[in-house]
């Protein structure tokens, strides 16, 4: 890292403006899907407009396999899966 010394110019690189990748994400109650912002990480997702359950994964993170696992299972059971 260089220090400006004074007097000189700094060139300052412009803020990236493009288009901010989405991820989807799926109701782990119904399965209804939407789109989120890539960043954060831990996305403030709400309660799914169609049943209105507050759980949600990434799609691609799930498999057939999980999907049915999880909706199988009694919602007292789903508090201690990992949230997004």
């Amino acid at each position: 890292m260089t220090i400006p010394r004074p007097g000189l110019a700094v060139t300052r690189i412009p803020a990236d403006n493009g288009p901010v990748e989405s991820l989807t994400v799926e109701c782990l109650r119904c399965g209804h899907t939407r789109e989120v912002d890539r960043a954060p990480r831990r996305a403030d997702t709400g309660s799914c407009p169609r049943c209105e359950y507050v759980g949600w994964a990434y799609s691609a993170d799930l498999t057939e396999r999980t999907r049915k696992l999880v909706r199988e299972l009694p919602l007292e059971q789903r508090l201690f899966l990992r949230p997004i």
